[in-house]
């Protein structure tokens, strides 16, 4: 094998954090990978990574070359996403992550299909805890949802997928101890459960149809990172929550989570999917894209006008320009 080969292999390594990870990660036995990242520590007479029963890490020398690696692992992928636009039949390793909630709800089904329809395409659909994380090089996309500024300062590509509709909404017990709230004015003081993606901050946005918009605070006795757990903990009566509708319509029929300001909803948030360039992103990557924004279209709002088919093997993809390149939103 050569040096590009088991450079690869070095990024694979010290993005997993372990032998084992990279091991999980790429098929690849664990010992083989010990044997080709050692001779490529011969091969360039220098030491890598720093083993130790208890310990693993990169030595300053690897690190230097793992970053000098992500640039050539661009190229290489580069070149992959060119030959593959040539044969016009998406084939490789396709590695996605997704909050669990989403992954579960929206993105899961669509992902089978995609594998159905795309059989050479091998695809890993990975949750995530539901926070932004700004380095995904160990990820050919990251599928995030952020509020419509979220993302300003985003160094990754991200193109938008959905809109997803919020409601304020909480148990029959919060509503009933809140009492009747005529506006967001009655909301003040009483308990809401946090969210990451806004800082975890108390101070809640809502607006009405009209488009205007009013603010409350609530006292925080819960904040949690994820949208599965704040679904659980508003079932659970521990205070006001903001949810996706999609998430919470069957609660919602079942009285099991009710509107306690049925005029006033939070503002909407965005799923994006983030990939760190366009060059980067192979064909399988941008079908996937484009074929989930439609599949998410369907799911939330019933309505696929304007939106790419999803595509199988051998049709041209039309859901993103294949000519002009892409850029943050």
């Amino acid at each position: 094998m050569g040096t590009v080969d088991d450079l690869m292999l070095l990024i694979a390594v010290i993005e997993a954090g372990s032998f084992s990870g990279a091991s999980r990660n790429s098929g690849i036995p664990k010992s083989r990978l010990s044997r080709r990242i050692s001779e490529l520590e011969t091969r360039l007479g220098v030491q890598l990574l720093s083993r130790g029963s208890r310990r693993f890490s990169a030595t300053e020398a690897g690190l230097a070359i793992y970053e000098r690696g992500l640039k050539i692992k661009a190229e290489v992928d580069a070149i992959s996403a060119i030959a593959e636009d040539r044969m016009q039949r998406p084939t490789g390793a396709l590695r996605i992550a997704c909050p669990a909630l989403i992954s579960e709800r929206l993105v899961a089904a669509f992902a089978v299909s995609f594998s159905t329809a795309h059989p050479d395409v091998k695809l890993c659909l990975e949750t995530s805890n539901g926070t932004f994380d700004p380095k995904i090089d160990h990820y050919d996309l990251s599928i995030h949802p952020a509020q419509s500024d979220g993302l300003a300062d985003c160094d990754l590509v991200h193109q938008k997928l959905v809109t997803a509709d919020f409601c304020l909404v909480a148990s029959p017990e919060v509503a009933a101890m809140i009492g009747k709230a005529a506006g967001p004015k009655d909301l003040e003081g009483e308990p809401g459960i946090g969210w990451s993606a806004d800082g975890f901050t108390s101070r809640w946005q809502v607006q009405d149809a009209r488009g205007e918009t009013a603010t409350f605070n609530v006292s925080a006795r819960f904040s949690a990172s994820s949208l599965a757990v704040i679904h659980q903990a508003a079932l659970t009566g521990l205070g006001l929550a903001r949810l996706p509708r999609s998430i919470c319509e069957a609660d919602l029929a079942r009285g099991t989570l009710v509107l306690p300001l049925p005029a006033w909803s939070p503002p909407s948030i965005t799923i994006y999917a983030l990939y760190p360039s366009r060059r980067s992103l192979t064909l399988a990557g941008r079908l996937f894209v484009s074929g989930l924004a439609r599949h998410l279209q369907e799911s939330m709002h019933g309505s696929t006008a304007g939106l790419p088919p999803i595509e199988g093997p051998g049709q041209r993809h039309e859901g993103i320009d294949q000519g002009a390149p892409l850029r943050p939103m």
